[in-house]
């Protein structure tokens, strides 16, 4: 948003990068609940591996460091995760190079070989016992064969073999992915043409899209708000599969599906088999949507997104797949008894944006071209405002942590935006006059019939919102 970067929001996002990092520690144990039994012998797994901790030259976390990360975020959830204070930071210590020199050559000989094992074998080497001023720790061992590319996993078998898997129940998961799109005319240069991208989530398990919308711009909002929409509708994921793009490794986004508690998983670098099933929706995007795109008389953004969710809903999800055997919206209703319900004030504030402003003299405080009147008593303080990047027109004050609540709009130098929340009810609007040759407008009249016949239905409505002009 802002170009400066204030100290208390330097702060903000230190302490999230701090908490995203804890909270990816004891993931595991949050989305996969194991028997008692099982539990600590998974913190001794978490535990016995090398980290890059943020802000921190260490590289390891305690057993019970990490019960208290799990305790905090029970009880007190994500925001439970974020540190007050930062005072742990230490340097690992060095070794002799004829110590580091003989693990390497160990480790090589039997790649399988544990550091733990490796340290036994150092310490039963007479030559070696008198290069070592203290004894030697597992944990600095293994950082240093990290630094020299000798991990377990680096020196393995490359060879990977791949399985086709499908998670059992609806909202197990959803793949996420951006496509391009086609090319229209550039609303604010005239003669100009600007690109479209399409983003998009998919269920896993039917194969249905809960939501997905073209945007020209590839900023981070559009996923967040196809994802924000999604869960409106659909209700919760379990997990969301994604690919390591900076839209979904940012701190917004992380700390966003940490709140919602929905596990975010990446796929591995150069593996884009693990997304076979968007990228196979995404063909029939481009196989059966985006020629007929070609020959109507869509000019806007509006229109694509229209006929898009026309087709979506029309075509798509009522097309028997060929693997599972039925349509997309048939398999995921049978399954709505897995669906979970998303609070709309605890998804709404997941999803906030947070900038930082100091209130000028006549207690107004200024956004995006937009000015907001706050109490005037608060001339010169800091305030940190938190919004929807989507929705202007409601702009929440926090001074201290200390909600202030919300500021008075006296001026919106944008043009309007509608919130998600807004939009996940919105009726469609007339379609307007095309070629009767037009597939994708007999498609939107076919839509707009069923948007009225399911009129009234708020459990999970089978139909996307649409977006006004």
């Amino acid at each position: 948003m802002s170009p400066k970067t204030t100290p208390a929001k330097e702060e903000h996002e230190r302490n999230t990068e701090i908490a995203l990092f804890r909270y990816g520690l004891i993931a595991s144990l949050l989305f996969s609940p194991l028997p008692a039994g099982q539990v600590e012998g998974l913190l001794r797994q978490i535990a016995s591996q090398p980290y890059t901790i943020p802000y921190s030259s260490r590289k390891r976390v305690g057993i019970s460091t990490l019960r208290r990360y799990l305790k905090d975020y029970q009880q007190g959830g994500f925001d439970a995760l974020r540190p007050q204070e930062r005072s742990d930071k230490g340097v690992p210590r060095a070794l002799a190079v004829e110590v580091v020199e003989k693990a390497i050559a160990l480790r090589e000989e039997q790649p399988t070989r544990t550091t733990a094992m490796i340290v036994n074998i150092l310490k039963q080497d007479e030559d070696l016992k008198l290069k070592l001023d203290q004894p030697l720790n597992v944990h600095t061992l293994t950082t240093h064969l990290r630094l020299h590319s000798k991990t377990r996993r680096l020196l393995a078998n490359t060879g990977r073999t791949f399985q086709r898997f499908e998670r059992q129940h609806a909202n197990s998961l959803w793949q996420g992915d951006m496509m391009f799109g086609p090319w229209l005319p550039d609303p604010n240069q005239p003669g100009k043409k600007r690109r479209a991208h399409l983003f998009c989530f998919i269920d896993d398990h039917s194969r249905l899209v809960p939501y997905a919308e073209f945007f020209f711009d590839e900023a981070l909002p559009c996923m967040e708000r196809v994802l924000k929409v999604g869960i409106l509708r659909r209700g919760k994921p379990l997990a969301i599969y994604v690919d390591n793009g900076p839209v979904y490794a940012s701190n917004q986004f992380r700390a966003a599906c940490a709140s919602l508690g929905i596990q975010k998983i990446h796929a591995a670098p150069y593996s884009p088999e693990g997304k076979g099933k968007i990228e196979r929706m995404f063909l029939n995007v481009r196989l059966q949507f985006l020629p007929e795109v070609e020959v109507s008389e869509i000019s806007t953004l509006a229109e694509l997104n229209e006929s898009f969710w026309a087709w979506l809903e029309c075509v798509y999800h009522r097309a028997v797949h060929r693997e599972t055997e039925q349509t997309p919206l048939e398999r995921y209703q049978q399954g709505l008894d897995n669906i979970r319900p998303a609070d709309p004030e605890i998804l709404r504030k997941a999803f906030l944006w947070r900038e930082t402003r100091t209130v000028r003299k006549d207690g107004c405080i200024e956004l995006q071209g937009n000015r907001y009147q706050v109490d005037p008593h608060l001339a010169g303080r800091k305030l940190e405002l938190r919004f929807d990047p989507f929705d202007l027109s409601r702009m929440e004050v926090f001074l201290d942590g200390i909600s202030l609540g919300q500021a008075i709009v006296l001026l919106q130098g944008r043009e309007k935006h509608i919130s998600v929340e807004h939009l996940a009810t919105q009726p469609l609007p007339p379609p307007k006059p095309k070629s009767s040759l037009d597939y994708l407008a007999a498609l939107r009249t076919e839509y707009q019939a069923l948007q009225r016949k399911q009129a009234g239905q708020l459990h999970f409505a089978l139909l996307p919102p649409i977006q006004e002009n």
